[in-house]
């Protein structure tokens, strides 16, 4: 395998993962926002009420964050020229 190509297939391998790290952190964003709603749902008496707004609020911040992450990556890879959506 030539050094050119050997050099690709690593850096797909290497951003593969990267996504495969974000939509792990998207799982835990979601996790972590809907068990803090869970304990202020102890603490007030409310449950199940901020847990589902913290989960949502959770996966709102996660999408995001992925959001971001793709419009930058695109726009390095198109070598910096807008995406023409505004």
């Amino acid at each position: 395998m030539p050094d050119d190509e050997r050099n690709r297939f690593g850096r797909s391998f290497g951003e593969g993962y990267s996504y495969v790290a974000l939509g792990f952190s998207f799982a835990f964003a979601i996790l972590a926002f809907g068990a803090l709603g869970w304990v202020v749902d102890g603490w007030l008496g409310t449950r199940p009420l901020f847990a589902l707004v913290g989960a949502g609020v959770g996966g709102f911040g996660g999408f995001m964050s992925i959001y971001y992450r793709v419009q930058n990556d695109t726009r390095k890879r198109d070598g910096g020229r807008g995406t023409g959506d505004g």
